[in-house]
């Protein structure tokens, strides 16, 4: 499931580094790919989003899997990997979000903030084998 899940992880991360990537060669050629003064409202609506996907929306999955799972004794494989795949989901939409506000050119309290949120998602939210332990511990796997 680790490699699985690892696998996911990359698949879903790559469109977004190219899209960074993307963004920055158009902006070193003085390319700006969205007018960003037209979008300006927009940017303080992702980084709120950048951070309820990063930190606050995993909080509200893993509390609802547990409110589920509270009275059994234990917990399927296959329940334990779409409560992991759903995690997974959640937590990847930070990256995307983050792009959106550099793509805005957004000042730089939104893009640190969005940027942040985003290393903070990918870091802690990594399914290695130690965090899938953990949870596995937690929620009595067998």
């Amino acid at each position: 499931m680790k490699a699985t899940l690892q696998k996911r992880f990359m698949l879903m991360l790559a469109p977004a580094l190219i899209g960074f990537s993307y963004v920055l060669l158009l902006r070193s050629l003085g390319i700006h790919p969205i007018d960003a003064a037209t979008m300006a409202g927009w940017v303080p609506v992702l980084f709120i989003l950048a951070v309820v996907s990063a930190a606050a929306a995993p909080i509200m999955v893993r509390t609802a899997f547990a409110h589920r799972m509270h009275r059994r004794r234990q917990t399927s494989e296959t329940e334990f990997s779409r409560f992991q795949n759903s995690l997974l989901i959640v937590v990847m939409a930070t990256p995307y979000l983050a792009l959106a506000v550099y793509t805005l050119a957004a000042p730089t309290f939104y893009l640190g903030g969005a940027l942040l949120a985003m290393l903070y998602a990918l870091y802690y939210h990594y399914p290695s084998e130690k965090r899938l332990a953990f949870d596995r511990r937690v929620f009595r796997v067998q």
